[in-house]
């Protein structure tokens, strides 16, 4: 072999063992659910199809009521032992809002999801199957939030995270008004929405990274009235190759 070919061959096995080299996260499915009618300290949301055993399943909740209400349990109907879920995010927002995400890493085939709350509540919940994440915990890298206030110039954002340890993440963002979902949201590329509540207006956004960075969820607003807008941002470590 010549020493070109020695060259490029040791190169070709260095890019694809390296081990901060990571393949792009993919969401597989998402659902939302809400229940604004019944008070309950228990309430379950589940996938349409039951998700592959190595996937991570990430799980975005909102409870509301008074400022000690939270989300204290999740868990998921795996068989024969049910996955027990990181918290990554809490955040009280607007004083009676309690936005939470929590997360499985290949936690098994399920279907769903169980959230348990400290007191009796209204739930809003978005699941999220992604591919891609690493194996096990944590699966968290960065976090950040923001009260954007009352109308702010009609741009909301988390603010930015400190920076990234991995070049490859997912990163998933929330923005909600207040109040009932009067508001237009539009995400800032390459934000893409994954699911909107239809009351309440919580929205999950996600995206990809592919180098080192801050990053933030960002967007545009607008509609009538005077309304408070929050916003977070959770990143999530890719998998190795």
């Amino acid at each position: 072999m010549s020493r070109i070919a020695r060259y490029l061959s040791a190169s070709m096995i260095t890019l694809f063992t390296h081990p901060l080299l990571a393949r792009e996260p993919v969401v597989v499915q998402s659902a939302q659910c809400q229940d604004w009618v019944n008070y309950s300290h228990i309430y379950q949301c589940s996938f349409r199809d039951s998700t592959a055993p190595s996937n991570a399943v990430i799980v975005f909740a909102l409870v509301s009521g008074t400022p000690a209400v939270a989300v204290t349990r999740v868990m998921d109907d795996h068989k024969p032992v049910s996955n027990e879920y990181v918290q990554d995010l809490h955040y009280l927002f607007g004083e009676v809002q309690s936005v939470h995400f929590y997360s499985s890493a290949s936690g098994g085939e399920t279907r769903t999801v169980i959230l348990t709350a400290n007191e009796s509540t209204h739930f809003q919940v978005v699941l999220m199957e992604v591919a891609g994440l690493r194996p096990q915990q944590p699966l968290l890298d960065r976090t950040s939030v923001r009260d954007n206030g009352y109308n702010s110039g009609e741009r909301f954002t988390s603010g930015a995270t400190e920076i990234t340890t991995r070049a490859t993440e997912f990163l998933v963002g929330w923005a909600e008004q207040v109040y009932p979902n009067v508001m237009t949201f539009t995400d800032t590329s390459p934000w893409r929405l994954a699911e909107q509540e239809p009351i309440g207006g919580s929205r999950i956004a996600y995206r990809t990274t592919e180098s080192v960075g801050t990053y933030e969820y960002t967007g545009t607003f607008s509609g009538p009235g005077d309304y408070r807008i929050g916003a977070a941002i959770v990143t999530y470590k890719a998998a190795d190759e």
